[in-house]
């Protein structure tokens, strides 16, 4: 059984997955233009002697493509802890459902998935094999594997529980060692958050090197307005105080929003490197970086990760997401390097499911879908 309920942003849970809060839908509205809907989602299945109950917040974007297609997206959805027997079910449900909730024209709905999928996901796997394996247990038999995947499949999780010398401790030795050699050489670190009086300044000369990386990596970049409408809106999404100490604590007490941060690695006063990290509840998450080739061999970047992995476990994070890796370290991946870097941390690999589709119109969805795979080649 499935009960949606219509919601907002003042109403929506703040919850680990970034992807799924209030804030990234304001975020999101402002950068893309995208309208935002928000739901609360009550699913029960009662499986021989076990009943399930899930409940849980859902976050969609409506997209409208240049070629005047409109879908619902939810990144990172739906966030909640499934059984695997249920996954595919409970998708299939609540694609169907959300039909009624969504503008007339919306053509499908897609998840980027939170959680794995038992025989789906591998990169060499047919989409077709996967769609068998996807659709296993259905009544509908209508989840279909999108061409591309929107957020990347693939991360390394950091467990933040342990002490910082067992974090160190199983962190790659040539990692350990660059990290230490950041320290040696002097190295200096910053953080900004949005209430910081020079973060605008230190934002634009992050942002020409995050650039100069994208360009020079070729990966899409963002631009400037981008990030300074990022740390605007965490400024005005945070709701002041309640209550006053002597007052005790309100039943309508504000759950803490995610938070913004950018962290830079320099040496006398040049900006060398730099991140952003986002925490939601009590994950972080590794969201846009940049590094200068400049003093590369001063290892700044893993000095870098060294702080951010320290703070993160300050803030009362359990978990640090490093938000995408390819699939492998082979040499001819591009992308090998970030492989190496991130996994050096002693992460944990996951492998998600990817980016999957609930058509509400077969034969418009197929002449989508061909169109999206063609614009990928």
């Amino acid at each position: 059984m499935l009960n949606i309920t219509v919601s907002d942003s003042t109403d929506f849970a703040c919850t680990d997955v970034l992807f799924q809060t209030a804030l990234w839908g304001k975020i999101k509205e402002k950068t893309l233009n995208t309208p935002s809907r928000y739901f609360w989602v009550h699913y029960s299945n009662k499986d021989n002697d076990d009943e399930i109950k899930l409940d849980f917040p859902l976050y969609l974007q409506i997209r409208t493509t240049k070629a005047g297609t409109t879908y619902a997206y939810g990144p990172k959805a739906p966030a909640v802890i499934v059984p695997e027997s249920e996954k595919s079910r409970l998708l299939e449900e609540l694609g169907n459902g959300l039909k009624e909730y969504l503008p007339k024209e919306t053509e499908f709905v897609r998840f980027d998935l939170p959680w794995g999928i038992p025989g789906v996901g591998s990169p060499t796997t047919r989409s077709e094999i996967c769609e068998i394996a996807m659709n296993y247990g259905t009544k509908l038999h209508n989840l279909k594997k999108a061409p591309s995947n929107h957020l990347c499949p693939d991360t390394v999780i950091v467990d933040l529980k342990y002490p910082p010398e067992k974090l160190f401790e199983q962190m790659r030795q040539q990692t350990r060692n660059s990290v230490r050699r950041s320290y040696r050489e002097g190295i200096e670190f910053n953080i900004y958050d949005e209430n910081s009086p020079d973060l605008m300044e230190v934002l634009s000369q992050w942002h020409e090197i995050y650039t100069n990386t994208g360009s020079r990596k070729g990966f899409y970049f963002e631009s400037l307005d981008y990030f300074k409408t990022i740390f605007d809106c965490v400024k005005n999404h945070k709701e002041k105080p309640k209550y006053e100490k002597s007052s005790g604590v309100p039943l309508d007490a504000e759950v803490p929003q995610p938070e913004f941060y950018l962290f830079t690695a320099g040496k006398e006063g040049k900006l060398l490197s730099g991140l952003i990290l986002a925490i939601s509840g009590k994950r972080a998450y590794y969201m846009y970086a940049a590094s200068s080739l400049e003093h590369r061999e001063l290892m700044p970047n893993y000095g870098l990760q060294w702080e951010v992995i320290r703070f993160a476990r300050s803030k009362g994070c359990n978990q640090y997401d490093l938000m995408g890796i390819p699939p492998n370290s082979e040499s001819s991946n591009p992308m090998a390097g970030l492989y190496i870097f991130k996994t050096g941390f002693g992460g944990r690999k996951v492998h998600y499911g990817g980016t999957w589709d609930f058509p509400y119109d077969e034969e418009k969805y197929k002449s989508f879908r061909v169109s999206e795979a063609l614009q990928l080649r």
